[in-house]
């Protein structure tokens, strides 16, 4: 993984393998989902960048949690039950690309993607298609056709599961996605009866649902920021992320980014890294007071259909 002040074989403009998010599959899960719907490791390489000031912001703001948009490009998110330890569920793409193929094991192109966020990293091993049923429109029940963690598996990540299947149209978006059967945290903690309801819909642009702050040598991190990085924050999208049009992200993603300290202060990131086909990015901040809260600009992250963020904020888990 590459931070992305350090250039890239791809030309800036190129889209991804996964575009955005189901992180939707990537984004989806890019996840892209490849996939951008759903947002994988790369090789490391870092270079920091002078922090300039960031893009002003909007008056209004989105806020962290599990959320149901309402009309507009930017609003507040209602919160899903208090316990639940689903974040979001996102009907991020409604027909996958081909790419997706290859985080399933049958051939899921065409078909919708939806990743799921969850509060806990989740044990892989329990992942399968039949532990989730989506409700759609019409009040079916639905068994996706595959779920997976992919791409998000790296070891901070696996909170993200991508689900696909036929779950919806714009005109009769999916109403529920419910764990019907074993799915288990990594603390082998059961996630069966886990229902969420407030399904973002095919047009709403991404927004952040979890922050959370490590050290700079904590596992996984080590290489991914520039070495004046003294602490990295984490922050997950309901699905894959990536620049307009699939780009890679860079300077405007960076600058766009706002993180308050413990103190008040805000500063700028002098880094972004983990640019990859999911729903996960990393904050390089060069501040040693604690992140408290992360603000992202609108109009600079896209999910795998092109849909640009509102602009989004959430407080950060210290750990």
């Amino acid at each position: 993984m590459k931070p992305t002040t350090t250039p890239s074989a791809m030309p800036p403009n190129t889209p991804s393998l996964f575009p955005g998010s189901l992180w939707v599959v990537a984004g989806m899960v890019a996840f892209a989902v490849a996939v951008a719907a759903c947002s994988g490791t790369g090789d490391s390489a870092t270079s920091s960048v002078e922090p300039s000031e960031p893009p002003a912001a909007s008056t209004s703001i989105v806020e962290s949690g599990p959320v149901e948009p309402a009309a507009g490009t930017s609003v507040e998110l209602a919160l899903e039950e208090p316990q639940s330890k689903i974040l979001s569920a996102y009907h991020g793409l409604e027909a996958l690309p081909v790419a997706t193929n290859l985080l399933c094991p049958i051939a899921v192109d065409g078909e919708d993607g939806m990743p799921v966020v969850f509060s806990v990293q989740i044990d892989s091993d329990s992942v399968m298609a039949n532990a989730f049923q989506v409700e759609t429109a019409s009040g079916e029940m639905v068994t996706p056709l595959c779920a997976t963690l992919l791409p998000a598996d790296e070891i901070l990540e696996q909170r993200t599961v991508l689900l696909a299947g036929p779950f919806g149209t714009p005109n009769a978006p999916p109403l529920a996605v419910e764990v019907v059967g074993t799915l288990e945290d990594i603390n082998g903690q059961s996630l069966q009866g886990e229902r969420f309801t407030n399904i973002t819909p095919l047009e709403a642009g991404p927004i952040l649902v979890l922050a959370e702050r490590f050290e700079v040598d904590a596992q996984g991190l080590v290489g991914e920021c520039p070495t004046a990085t003294q602490q990295v924050v984490q922050i997950t999208w309901q699905g894959g992320v990536s620049g307009p049009m699939g780009s890679r992200l860079g300077e405007p993603q960076r600058l766009g980014i706002s993180v308050r300290l413990q103190d008040g202060q805000t500063v700028t990131p002098i880094a972004l890294a983990d640019d990859d086909p999911d729903n996960h990015v990393l904050v390089c901040l060069d501040a040693a007071t604690a992140a408290a809260s992360v603000t992202v600009a609108p109009g600079l992250f896209h999910d795998p259909g092109d849909d640009p963020n509102p602009e989004t904020r959430i407080d950060v888990d210290p750990g």
